[in-house]
Protein backbone atom coordinates (compact mmCIF):
# COMPACT_ATOMS: atom_id res chain seq x y z
CA UNK A 1 0.00 0.00 0.00
CA UNK A 2 1.18 3.49 -0.81
CA UNK A 3 1.94 5.17 2.56
CA UNK A 4 0.42 8.43 1.32
CA UNK A 5 -2.98 6.67 1.08
CA UNK A 6 -2.80 5.61 4.73
CA UNK A 7 -4.52 8.37 6.77
CA UNK A 8 -2.34 7.58 9.80
CA UNK A 9 0.69 8.59 7.69
CA UNK A 10 -0.83 10.85 5.06
CA UNK A 11 -2.62 13.33 7.36
CA UNK A 12 0.44 14.03 9.57
CA UNK A 13 2.52 14.41 6.41
CA UNK A 14 0.18 17.08 5.05
CA UNK A 15 0.43 18.92 8.37
CA UNK A 16 4.23 18.79 8.16
CA UNK A 17 4.08 20.07 4.60
CA UNK A 18 2.02 23.07 5.68
CA UNK A 19 3.41 24.00 9.09
CA UNK A 20 6.91 22.63 9.78
CA UNK A 21 8.73 24.87 7.32
CA UNK A 22 7.61 28.00 9.22
CA UNK A 23 8.86 26.96 12.67
CA UNK A 24 12.11 28.95 12.52
CA UNK A 25 10.14 32.12 11.81
CA UNK A 26 7.06 31.61 13.96
CA UNK A 27 8.28 29.81 17.08
CA UNK A 28 9.35 31.95 20.02
CA UNK A 29 12.65 30.94 21.67
CA UNK A 30 10.63 29.43 24.53
CA UNK A 31 8.51 27.31 22.19
CA UNK A 32 11.58 26.22 20.22
CA UNK A 33 13.28 25.20 23.45
CA UNK A 34 10.24 23.11 24.42
CA UNK A 35 10.15 21.56 20.94
CA UNK A 36 13.80 20.53 21.20
CA UNK A 37 13.39 19.28 24.79
CA UNK A 38 10.56 16.99 23.71
CA UNK A 39 12.43 15.87 20.59
CA UNK A 40 15.63 14.88 22.41
CA UNK A 41 13.66 12.86 24.98
CA UNK A 42 11.79 11.04 22.22
CA UNK A 43 14.84 10.28 20.08
CA UNK A 44 17.00 9.09 23.02
CA UNK A 45 14.21 6.78 24.17
CA UNK A 46 14.14 5.34 20.65
CA UNK A 47 17.94 5.05 20.50
CA UNK A 48 17.94 3.04 23.73
CA UNK A 49 16.22 0.22 21.78
CA UNK A 50 19.15 0.17 19.32
CA UNK A 51 21.94 -2.21 20.46
CA UNK A 52 24.80 0.17 19.53
CA UNK A 53 23.33 3.02 21.57
CA UNK A 54 22.07 0.76 24.37
CA UNK A 55 25.59 -0.61 24.90
CA UNK A 56 27.17 2.86 24.73
CA UNK A 57 24.67 4.35 27.18
CA UNK A 58 24.98 1.45 29.64
CA UNK A 59 28.75 1.79 29.56
CA UNK A 60 28.48 5.55 30.18
CA UNK A 61 25.98 5.02 33.00
CA UNK A 62 23.25 7.09 31.37
CA UNK A 63 19.56 6.20 30.94
CA UNK A 64 16.83 7.88 28.85
CA UNK A 65 15.26 9.07 32.11
CA UNK A 66 18.37 11.23 32.62
CA UNK A 67 17.63 13.20 29.43
CA UNK A 68 14.87 15.74 30.09
CA UNK A 69 16.01 18.81 28.15
CA UNK A 70 18.23 19.54 25.15
CA UNK A 71 21.12 20.64 27.39
CA UNK A 72 21.26 17.09 28.79
CA UNK A 73 22.61 15.88 25.45
CA UNK A 74 26.14 16.46 26.82
CA UNK A 75 25.57 13.55 29.22
CA UNK A 76 25.50 11.19 26.24
CA UNK A 77 28.63 9.60 24.75
CA UNK A 78 29.81 10.46 21.26
CA UNK A 79 29.04 8.08 18.39
CA UNK A 80 31.77 7.74 15.78
CA UNK A 81 31.78 6.69 12.17
CA UNK A 82 33.65 3.54 13.23
CA UNK A 83 30.89 2.68 15.70
CA UNK A 84 28.30 2.58 12.93
CA UNK A 85 30.59 0.71 10.53
CA UNK A 86 31.41 -1.89 13.19
CA UNK A 87 27.79 -2.50 14.23
CA UNK A 88 26.18 -2.55 10.75
CA UNK A 89 23.69 -4.02 9.97
CA UNK A 90 21.80 -5.53 12.93
CA UNK A 91 23.02 -3.35 15.81
CA UNK A 92 22.35 0.09 14.32
CA UNK A 93 18.54 -0.32 14.31
CA UNK A 94 16.11 -1.62 16.96
CA UNK A 95 16.00 -5.39 17.47
CA UNK A 96 12.46 -5.54 16.10
CA UNK A 97 13.24 -3.32 13.09
CA UNK A 98 11.37 -4.26 9.90
CA UNK A 99 14.18 -4.45 7.35
CA UNK A 100 11.64 -4.85 4.55
CA UNK A 101 10.50 -1.27 5.15
CA UNK A 102 14.01 0.11 5.59
CA UNK A 103 16.44 1.27 2.94
CA UNK A 104 20.23 1.18 3.16
CA UNK A 105 21.98 4.46 2.38
CA UNK A 106 25.69 5.15 2.46
CA UNK A 107 28.16 7.99 2.49
CA UNK A 108 30.42 8.52 -0.50
CA UNK A 109 33.47 7.17 1.29
CA UNK A 110 35.44 10.33 0.52
CA UNK A 111 37.01 10.22 3.99
CA UNK A 112 37.71 6.49 4.03
CA UNK A 113 35.39 3.50 4.23
CA UNK A 114 31.74 4.29 3.37
CA UNK A 115 29.27 4.34 6.25
CA UNK A 116 26.09 2.32 5.73
CA UNK A 117 22.92 2.99 7.71
CA UNK A 118 19.15 2.66 7.49
CA UNK A 119 16.48 5.15 6.59
CA UNK A 120 12.79 4.72 5.79
CA UNK A 121 9.70 6.43 4.47
CA UNK A 122 8.78 7.96 7.82
CA UNK A 123 12.22 9.53 8.28
CA UNK A 124 12.07 11.08 4.83
CA UNK A 125 8.53 12.35 5.46
CA UNK A 126 9.63 13.88 8.77
CA UNK A 127 12.40 15.83 7.01
CA UNK A 128 10.20 17.42 4.33
CA UNK A 129 10.06 20.75 6.16
CA UNK A 130 13.75 21.44 5.56
CA UNK A 131 13.25 21.33 1.78
CA UNK A 132 10.05 23.36 1.80
CA UNK A 133 11.79 25.92 4.03
CA UNK A 134 14.50 26.44 1.42
CA UNK A 135 11.92 26.77 -1.37
CA UNK A 136 9.99 29.43 0.57
CA UNK A 137 13.18 31.30 1.39
CA UNK A 138 13.57 31.97 -2.34
CA UNK A 139 9.85 32.53 -3.03
CA UNK A 140 9.39 29.20 -4.78
CA UNK A 141 6.44 26.84 -4.38
CA UNK A 142 6.82 23.06 -4.44
CA UNK A 143 3.77 22.65 -6.70
CA UNK A 144 4.01 25.60 -9.12
CA UNK A 145 7.75 26.33 -9.46
CA UNK A 146 10.01 24.07 -11.53
CA UNK A 147 12.83 22.19 -9.80
CA UNK A 148 15.74 20.25 -11.26
CA UNK A 149 17.98 18.02 -9.14
CA UNK A 150 21.27 17.00 -10.72
CA UNK A 151 22.53 14.66 -8.03
CA UNK A 152 24.19 11.33 -7.33
CA UNK A 153 21.48 8.73 -7.96
CA UNK A 154 23.75 5.71 -7.70
CA UNK A 155 22.44 2.81 -5.56
CA UNK A 156 22.58 3.58 -1.80
CA UNK A 157 23.19 7.28 -2.39
CA UNK A 158 20.68 9.35 -0.36
CA UNK A 159 19.13 11.03 -3.46
CA UNK A 160 18.51 7.57 -4.90
CA UNK A 161 16.76 6.49 -1.69
CA UNK A 162 14.59 9.61 -1.65
CA UNK A 163 13.63 9.03 -5.29
CA UNK A 164 12.73 5.35 -4.78
CA UNK A 165 11.25 5.36 -1.29
CA UNK A 166 9.55 8.76 -1.18
CA UNK A 167 9.28 10.71 -4.46
CA UNK A 168 8.07 7.80 -6.60
CA UNK A 169 5.27 7.12 -4.10
CA UNK A 170 4.37 10.80 -4.10
CA UNK A 171 4.20 10.76 -7.91
CA UNK A 172 1.52 8.09 -7.78
CA UNK A 173 -0.90 10.57 -6.18
CA UNK A 174 0.58 13.90 -7.33
CA UNK A 175 1.79 14.67 -10.87
CA UNK A 176 5.03 16.38 -9.76
CA UNK A 177 5.75 17.17 -13.40
CA UNK A 178 7.53 20.27 -12.15
CA UNK A 179 10.29 18.16 -10.55
CA UNK A 180 13.11 16.75 -12.71
CA UNK A 181 15.83 14.36 -11.48
CA UNK A 182 19.04 13.85 -13.49
CA UNK A 183 22.06 11.70 -12.50
CA UNK A 184 24.98 14.08 -11.97
CA UNK A 185 27.47 11.77 -13.66
CA UNK A 186 25.69 11.54 -16.99
CA UNK A 187 27.59 13.20 -19.86
CA UNK A 188 27.54 16.91 -19.03
CA UNK A 189 26.22 17.91 -22.48
CA UNK A 190 23.26 15.54 -22.03
CA UNK A 191 22.54 17.14 -18.66
CA UNK A 192 22.64 20.59 -20.22
CA UNK A 193 20.22 19.54 -22.98
CA UNK A 194 17.70 18.18 -20.45
CA UNK A 195 17.94 21.31 -18.33
CA UNK A 196 17.59 23.53 -21.39
CA UNK A 197 14.41 21.70 -22.42
CA UNK A 198 12.96 21.79 -18.88
CA UNK A 199 14.09 25.35 -17.96
CA UNK A 200 13.73 25.04 -14.16
CA UNK A 201 13.38 27.92 -11.71
CA UNK A 202 15.78 26.18 -9.33
CA UNK A 203 18.69 23.83 -9.96
CA UNK A 204 20.22 21.83 -7.11
CA UNK A 205 23.55 20.15 -7.80
CA UNK A 206 27.22 19.72 -6.88
CA UNK A 207 29.80 22.53 -7.26
CA UNK A 208 31.81 20.68 -9.90
CA UNK A 209 28.68 19.92 -11.95
CA UNK A 210 27.67 23.58 -11.80
CA UNK A 211 31.14 24.60 -12.96
CA UNK A 212 30.95 22.37 -16.03
CA UNK A 213 27.42 23.53 -16.82
CA UNK A 214 28.55 27.14 -16.44
CA UNK A 215 31.36 26.51 -18.92
CA UNK A 216 28.85 25.17 -21.46
CA UNK A 217 26.53 28.12 -20.79
CA UNK A 218 29.39 30.52 -21.56
CA UNK A 219 29.97 28.67 -24.84
CA UNK A 220 26.41 29.22 -26.00
CA UNK A 221 24.68 26.05 -24.84
CA UNK A 222 21.47 26.19 -22.82
CA UNK A 223 19.97 29.19 -24.60
CA UNK A 224 16.55 28.49 -23.01
CA UNK A 225 17.98 27.77 -19.55
CA UNK A 226 17.37 30.77 -17.29
CA UNK A 227 17.06 29.64 -13.65
CA UNK A 228 16.14 32.05 -10.87
CA UNK A 229 18.23 30.38 -8.18
CA UNK A 230 21.05 27.82 -8.00
CA UNK A 231 21.70 25.75 -4.88
CA UNK A 232 24.94 23.91 -4.28
CA UNK A 233 25.56 21.10 -1.83
CA UNK A 234 27.62 18.00 -1.21
CA UNK A 235 31.08 19.54 -1.45
CA UNK A 236 32.87 22.74 -0.53
CA UNK A 237 31.95 25.66 -2.81
CA UNK A 238 34.86 28.05 -3.28
CA UNK A 239 34.31 31.73 -4.06
CA UNK A 240 35.80 31.55 -7.56
CA UNK A 241 33.49 28.72 -8.62
CA UNK A 242 30.53 30.57 -7.12
CA UNK A 243 31.40 33.77 -8.98
CA UNK A 244 32.12 31.87 -12.24
CA UNK A 245 28.75 30.09 -12.11
CA UNK A 246 26.75 33.17 -11.12
CA UNK A 247 28.35 35.19 -13.91
CA UNK A 248 27.55 32.46 -16.44
CA UNK A 249 23.91 31.95 -15.47
CA UNK A 250 23.09 35.50 -14.45
CA UNK A 251 21.55 34.48 -11.12
CA UNK A 252 22.62 33.95 -7.54
CA UNK A 253 24.02 30.72 -6.13
CA UNK A 254 23.46 29.62 -2.53
CA UNK A 255 24.53 26.73 -0.29
CA UNK A 256 22.85 23.93 1.58
CA UNK A 257 24.60 21.69 4.09
CA UNK A 258 23.29 18.14 4.14
CA UNK A 259 24.69 14.67 4.67
CA UNK A 260 23.75 11.04 4.37
CA UNK A 261 23.72 10.71 8.16
CA UNK A 262 21.52 13.78 8.62
CA UNK A 263 18.89 12.62 6.11
CA UNK A 264 18.01 16.31 5.59
CA UNK A 265 19.50 19.80 5.33
CA UNK A 266 21.43 20.60 8.52
CA UNK A 267 21.78 24.22 7.44
CA UNK A 268 21.02 26.45 4.46
CA UNK A 269 22.00 29.86 3.17
CA UNK A 270 19.30 32.53 2.92
CA UNK A 271 19.15 35.58 0.64
CA UNK A 272 21.13 37.55 3.23
CA UNK A 273 23.99 35.01 2.88
CA UNK A 274 23.37 33.78 6.42
CA UNK A 275 23.87 30.07 7.06
CA UNK A 276 20.87 29.09 9.22
CA UNK A 277 20.98 25.86 11.22
CA UNK A 278 17.70 23.95 11.11
CA UNK A 279 17.66 23.80 14.88
CA UNK A 280 14.18 22.30 15.05
CA UNK A 281 15.56 19.26 13.21
CA UNK A 282 19.14 19.14 14.52
CA UNK A 283 21.14 19.96 17.60
CA UNK A 284 24.65 20.99 16.54
CA UNK A 285 27.79 21.15 18.68
CA UNK A 286 31.47 21.76 17.96
CA UNK A 287 34.42 20.04 19.62
CA UNK A 288 38.20 20.26 19.55
CA UNK A 289 40.63 17.37 18.95
CA UNK A 290 40.25 16.36 22.64
CA UNK A 291 36.47 16.15 22.16
CA UNK A 292 35.89 19.11 24.44
CA UNK A 293 33.11 21.56 23.51
CA UNK A 294 34.54 24.75 22.00
CA UNK A 295 33.23 28.23 22.80
CA UNK A 296 30.62 29.94 20.66
CA UNK A 297 32.18 31.45 17.55
CA UNK A 298 35.30 29.27 17.75
CA UNK A 299 36.23 26.83 15.02
CA UNK A 300 35.64 23.15 15.79
CA UNK A 301 34.63 19.77 14.41
CA UNK A 302 30.89 19.44 13.96
CA UNK A 303 28.82 17.04 16.06
CA UNK A 304 25.21 16.48 15.03
CA UNK A 305 22.15 15.08 16.77
CA UNK A 306 19.18 14.36 14.52
CA UNK A 307 15.97 15.17 16.39
CA UNK A 308 13.59 13.24 14.14
CA UNK A 309 13.08 10.00 12.28
CA UNK A 310 13.59 6.29 12.78
CA UNK A 311 15.97 3.86 11.09
CA UNK A 312 19.51 4.44 12.38
CA UNK A 313 19.44 7.20 15.01
CA UNK A 314 22.15 9.87 14.80
CA UNK A 315 22.95 11.27 18.26
CA UNK A 316 26.16 13.16 19.09
CA UNK A 317 27.66 11.83 15.86
CA UNK A 318 31.24 12.93 15.14
CA UNK A 319 31.76 11.17 11.83
CA UNK A 320 31.10 14.04 9.43
CA UNK A 321 34.48 15.63 10.21
CA UNK A 322 33.63 19.12 8.96
CA UNK A 323 34.97 22.40 10.37
CA UNK A 324 32.39 24.98 11.44
CA UNK A 325 31.94 28.02 13.70
CA UNK A 326 28.57 28.38 15.42
CA UNK A 327 26.94 31.56 16.73
CA UNK A 328 23.90 31.56 19.06
CA UNK A 329 20.28 32.31 18.09
CA UNK A 330 19.95 35.64 16.36
CA UNK A 331 17.20 36.99 14.13
CA UNK A 332 18.28 37.58 10.54
CA UNK A 333 16.91 40.24 8.19
CA UNK A 334 15.21 37.40 6.32
CA UNK A 335 12.97 36.85 9.35
CA UNK A 336 14.49 33.55 10.51
CA UNK A 337 15.79 33.18 14.06
CA UNK A 338 18.29 30.37 14.50
CA UNK A 339 21.89 29.55 15.39
CA UNK A 340 24.21 30.18 12.44
CA UNK A 341 27.30 28.74 10.81
CA UNK A 342 29.41 31.91 10.86
CA UNK A 343 31.61 31.12 7.87
CA UNK A 344 29.62 28.28 6.38
CA UNK A 345 31.19 24.84 6.18
CA UNK A 346 34.95 25.07 5.86
CA UNK A 347 35.68 21.54 4.68
CA UNK A 348 36.60 18.13 5.94
CA UNK A 349 39.57 17.41 8.19
CA UNK A 350 40.83 14.78 5.79
CA UNK A 351 41.01 17.29 2.92
CA UNK A 352 42.84 19.93 4.93
CA UNK A 353 46.37 21.15 4.30
CA UNK A 354 48.89 20.80 7.14
CA UNK A 355 52.17 22.74 7.01
CA UNK A 356 55.49 21.84 8.67
CA UNK A 357 55.04 24.61 11.27
CA UNK A 358 51.73 23.11 12.41
CA UNK A 359 49.34 25.49 10.64
CA UNK A 360 46.22 23.74 9.41
CA UNK A 361 44.14 25.06 6.52
CA UNK A 362 40.70 23.81 5.50
CA UNK A 363 39.80 23.88 1.78
CA UNK A 364 38.06 27.21 2.34
CA UNK A 365 41.00 28.94 3.97
CA UNK A 366 43.55 27.48 1.54
CA UNK A 367 41.72 28.39 -1.67
CA UNK A 368 43.20 31.89 -1.94
CA UNK A 369 43.47 31.17 -5.65
CA UNK A 370 39.85 32.44 -5.73
CA UNK A 371 41.03 35.80 -4.40
CA UNK A 372 43.85 36.03 -6.95
CA UNK A 373 41.55 35.26 -9.89
CA UNK A 374 39.02 37.77 -8.60
CA UNK A 375 41.71 40.46 -8.35
CA UNK A 376 42.78 39.71 -11.92
CA UNK A 377 39.12 39.88 -13.04
CA UNK A 378 39.37 36.72 -15.10
CA UNK A 379 37.29 33.59 -15.70
CA UNK A 380 40.04 32.01 -17.78
CA UNK A 381 40.51 29.18 -15.27
CA UNK A 382 37.83 26.55 -15.91
CA UNK A 383 38.75 24.52 -12.84
CA UNK A 384 41.55 24.20 -10.31
CA UNK A 385 42.80 21.64 -7.85
CA UNK A 386 45.28 21.68 -4.97
CA UNK A 387 47.27 18.51 -4.26
CA UNK A 388 49.51 18.20 -1.22
CA UNK A 389 51.99 15.51 -2.24
CA UNK A 390 53.90 15.67 1.04
CA UNK A 391 54.22 17.91 4.07
CA UNK A 392 56.45 20.34 2.14
CA UNK A 393 55.42 19.88 -1.51
CA UNK A 394 52.16 21.20 -3.02
CA UNK A 395 50.91 21.18 -6.61
CA UNK A 396 48.27 23.64 -7.85
CA UNK A 397 46.67 22.49 -11.09
CA UNK A 398 44.89 24.87 -13.48
CA UNK A 399 42.59 23.93 -16.35
CA UNK A 400 42.48 26.83 -18.82
CA UNK A 401 39.64 27.82 -21.15
CA UNK A 402 41.37 27.75 -24.56
CA UNK A 403 38.95 30.24 -26.09
CA UNK A 404 40.06 32.82 -23.51
CA UNK A 405 43.75 31.92 -23.61
CA UNK A 406 44.85 34.93 -25.64
CA UNK A 407 42.78 37.41 -23.66
CA UNK A 408 44.50 39.31 -20.84
CA UNK A 409 45.66 38.52 -18.24
CA UNK A 410 48.09 35.99 -19.67
CA UNK A 411 48.27 32.43 -18.38
CA UNK A 412 51.85 33.15 -17.28
CA UNK A 413 50.72 36.13 -15.20
CA UNK A 414 47.97 34.05 -13.60
CA UNK A 415 50.45 31.30 -12.72
CA UNK A 416 53.01 33.77 -11.37
CA UNK A 417 50.45 35.59 -9.21
CA UNK A 418 49.04 32.36 -7.80
CA UNK A 419 52.52 31.04 -7.02
CA UNK A 420 53.49 34.32 -5.36
CA UNK A 421 50.32 34.36 -3.22
CA UNK A 422 50.77 30.79 -2.00
CA UNK A 423 54.48 31.20 -1.32
CA UNK A 424 53.64 34.21 0.83
CA UNK A 425 51.04 32.15 2.68
CA UNK A 426 53.04 28.98 3.34
CA UNK A 427 56.55 30.35 3.75
CA UNK A 428 59.92 29.10 2.44
CA UNK A 429 59.65 25.60 3.95
CA UNK A 430 57.09 24.47 1.36
CA UNK A 431 57.58 24.02 -2.39
CA UNK A 432 54.68 25.44 -4.45
CA UNK A 433 54.29 24.17 -8.03
CA UNK A 434 51.63 25.84 -10.20
CA UNK A 435 50.91 23.84 -13.36
CA UNK A 436 48.58 24.03 -16.32
CA UNK A 437 46.92 20.69 -17.13
CA UNK A 438 44.69 19.61 -19.99
CA UNK A 439 42.01 18.23 -17.67
CA UNK A 440 41.29 17.83 -13.99
CA UNK A 441 39.78 14.37 -13.91
CA UNK A 442 37.13 12.88 -11.63
CA UNK A 443 35.96 9.31 -11.34
CA UNK A 444 32.55 8.17 -12.55
CA UNK A 445 30.79 8.57 -9.19
CA UNK A 446 32.32 11.64 -7.51
CA UNK A 447 33.32 15.09 -8.74
CA UNK A 448 36.95 16.07 -8.46
CA UNK A 449 37.69 17.58 -5.02
CA UNK A 450 39.24 21.03 -4.72
CA UNK A 451 41.83 19.85 -2.19
CA UNK A 452 43.58 16.49 -2.06
CA UNK A 453 46.07 15.78 0.68
CA UNK A 454 48.31 12.72 0.67
CA UNK A 455 49.39 13.52 4.22
CA UNK A 456 47.65 10.99 6.46
CA UNK A 457 44.92 12.11 8.84
CA UNK A 458 46.87 10.56 11.70
CA UNK A 459 49.91 12.67 10.86
CA UNK A 460 47.75 15.80 10.64
CA UNK A 461 46.37 15.16 14.11
CA UNK A 462 49.84 14.40 15.47
CA UNK A 463 51.24 17.67 14.13
CA UNK A 464 48.25 19.64 15.46
CA UNK A 465 48.63 18.27 18.97
CA UNK A 466 52.45 18.29 19.15
CA UNK A 467 53.36 21.74 17.82
CA UNK A 468 52.76 25.15 19.29
CA UNK A 469 49.81 27.04 17.87
CA UNK A 470 50.62 29.48 15.10
CA UNK A 471 49.89 33.18 15.23
CA UNK A 472 48.17 32.86 11.83
CA UNK A 473 44.48 33.62 12.26
CA UNK A 474 42.52 31.11 10.24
Amino acid sequence: MNPFLNPIIGVPFIKKLIFDAERLKKMTPERMKKHKDNAIKRIVKYAYTVPLYHEKYKEAGVHPSDINRIEDVTKLPFITKQDIVKHFPNKIVPKNYNFNKGYVVSTSGSTGKPVYMYTDFQTMADSIGTSIRVFRTFNLHWRTSKFAYVMNYHPNAPPDAIEKVFTNKARSILPLKNHLSIPAFNPILNIMKKLDSFNPDLIVSLPATFQHLAFLKRKGFGQNLNPKILISGGYYLDKYTQSYVENSFGCKMFNIYASCEANADIAFECKERTWHINQDYFHVETIDHNKDIVDSGQRGHIVITRLFGKGTPIIRYTGMDDWVRISPDNKCKCGICSPKLITGVEGRISSSIILPDGRLFTPGTFSIISIVLSQLKTYKVKQFQIIQKSIDDIDILLEIDDELRDIDPSVKLIIDRIKEAYEKMVGPQVQINVKEVDEIKSNSEKPSPIVISHVSLEKIKTIITSQKSSSYDY
